[in-house]
């Protein structure tokens, strides 16, 4: 099962907080985890073995799916998924890769490569920058586990983020904005970031 229902049921109780308080109160509550993830080992354990996921499953579990929530980027589409995932797989026992598929079908996306790096390796993406020294141009790409790796995600400034598609290529695009000024939107994906 996709870690469990636990990520599930503490991604529910983040949209609660959103329904009963508001977006960016829920955005708070959510990121209030990410000092609960501890990354020791992945959610998902090699299969044939049986091990106790971690408790991350619980906290990393619900950061994902906000996390995927911001990549898919529509929200009447993603609460139609997570509606349509519950009604589909109710009263059954599923695989990760049923849900995967799952996902990939309903939102028309390859988000293989984002559920194995979340769920079967303990290392977050890491989004390296690198500014020349103009202070004209910036570099980008994700640094991950997975070699296929790619997911979008806003940079720039908040209240003007951009979306960019970073790959573990690395990629350039022009900039306004010097390297201190130059943000990424941690509060709305799960990863990290070196300038």
């Amino acid at each position: 099962m996709l870690f469990r229902s636990e990520g599930w049921a503490t991604y529910l109780e983040c949209l609660y907080v959103e329904h009963m308080f508001g977006y960016e109160d829920a955005l708070k509550y959510t990121n209030g985890y990410k000092t609960k993830v501890q990354n020791r080992q992945p959610i998902i354990p090699v299969k044939g073995i049986h091990a106790e996921p971690p408790q991350d499953m619980y906290f990393k579990g619900a950061l994902f799916l906000n996390t995927l929530r911001n990549v898919v980027n529509d929200d009447k589409r993603w609460f139609a998924v997570i509606h349509d995932l519950f009604q589909n797989f109710k009263y059954q026992t599923t695989t990760t890769e049923d849900v995967v598929q799952f996902f990939n079908k309903k939102t028309g996306m390859n988000l293989t490569p984002l559920f194995d790096q979340y769920l079967r390796y303990t290392a977050l993406p890491r989004l390296e920058l690198q500014f020349d020294a103009a202070g004209k141009n910036v570099s980008y790409r994700w640094n991950a586990n997975v070699k296929e790796f790619a997911m979008p995600i806003r940079v720039g400034k908040k209240g003007a983020w951009q979306i960019i598609q970073p790959t573990t290529e690395w990629q350039t695009m022009p900039t306004a904005l010097t390297r201190d000024e130059f943000e990424v939107a941690t509060d709305l994906y799960y990863v990290t970031v070196q300038k």
